[in-house]
């Protein structure tokens, strides 16, 4: 039987140490792989059997040119970068590395939270300026009794609810995407209409993927039913929300401050209104981080590309309409057991 090809983009010279004891027991050659052009791409892919990594290489020309390939694997929670419609009508099977940071971005939510409320880093520049006393910034709500709205409710939204119930949070959600039963499980009440959440809250953390039915999802209408007194988190995707319109918001505090982890455009331009606003603390795309999910991406990305190239579904499927076009599969939590 010919070895299957796994073609790894942008690791040149990495050993890849996680990556090869999850596939020591395939027939398999892997290929680390740079390329200086698209081109120079879609050669190398053309006889893949999986694609992992390689965030610029995964547009529908590339994906078109790889005749062989079943699964196409990234190390992060996020796929946006990933042109999922052309490897569904290919049959690629979209895979990502879920859960391999739910507990880093829920805590740098969670972090944003009680920073915000207890107004940690503007005390801190204000003492270390030389000024004594807190002036206008003085911590804000009591946690508890307050409404925790999350928008979300996937690995990072259950994560946080579980790690704030113990801070008596009235905890809302809104995720038409997940079954009554775990709202029920986790104590938290669902909210139908994405507004509510809003309207209702004193603090919002909003932790969905970025596609085409979350890009701008929240902006100016929503902002504005927000209470003076209320913060917005974001710790997912920056294009969730309508920047113009949060920086609009938030000049003219609509509403209290926000704590940002992602922006519409990253590298952040510096001279983004945002940077210089006193009312937002902000991070640059690091709430995933940590020395436990950089090897855990690396495990859970190759453990899909294995469970592909074995036959069966992967658990972290993300494309389920592929299935329309590839030979049926049995789901790789079936092997295990």
């Amino acid at each position: 039987m010919p070895k299957q090809k796994i073609v790894i983009f942008g690791r040149a010279g990495d050993p890849l140490t996680y990556e090869r004891a999850e596939f020591a027991d395939l027939s398999c050659e892997i290929i680390q792989a740079d390329p200086k052009s698209e081109g120079e791409a879609m050669e190398i892919v053309k006889d893949a059997d999986a694609i992992m990594g390689g965030n610029w290489w995964q547009n529908d020309r590339v994906i078109s040119a790889a005749e062989k390939c079943q699964v196409l694997a990234v190390y992060s929670h996020g796929f946006n970068h990933v042109d999922v419609d052309a490897c569904t009508m290919k049959g690629i099977i979209v895979t990502n590395s879920a859960g391999m940071c739910a507990e880093e971005v829920s805590n740098q939510a969670i972090a944003f939270l009680f920073a915000l409320n207890r107004q940690v880093t503007w005390l801190d520049r204000r003492l270390k300026g030389g000024t004594w006393d807190a002036g206008p910034y003085r911590p804000k709500g009591t946690i508890d009794e307050e409404v925790l709205g999350i928008i979300g409710f996937g690995n990072i939204g259950r994560a946080i609810g579980r790690k704030m119930s113990g801070w008596r949070m009235k905890t809302i959600v809104h995720d038409p995407y997940v079954g009554p039963w775990m709202f029920k499980d986790y104590g938290v009440e669902p909210v139908a209409h994405l507004n509510d959440i809003f309207s209702r809250s004193d603090y919002v953390i909003v932790v969905v993927p970025l596609n085409k039915e979350t890009y701008h999802m929240i902006g100016a209408e929503q902002f504005k039913l927000m209470k003076k007194t209320a913060f917005f988190i974001n710790v997912c995707r920056g294009s969730v929300v309508n920047e113009p319109d949060l920086i609009k918001a938030l000049q003219e505090k609509w509403f209290a401050g926000a704590g940002l982890d992602v922006f519409e455009k990253e590298p952040g331009d510096l001279n983004n209104p945002i940077f210089k606003l006193d009312n937002v603390v902000v991070a640059p795309h690091v709430a995933g981080s940590s020395l436990r999910s950089a090897v855990l991406s690396r495990q859970r990305a190759s453990q899909q590309v294995k469970a592909v190239l074995q036959g069966y579904w992967p658990m972290a499927g993300q494309n389920s309409e592929v299935r329309a076009n590839i030979p049926l599969r049995r789901n790789a939590k079936t092997a295990v057991s």
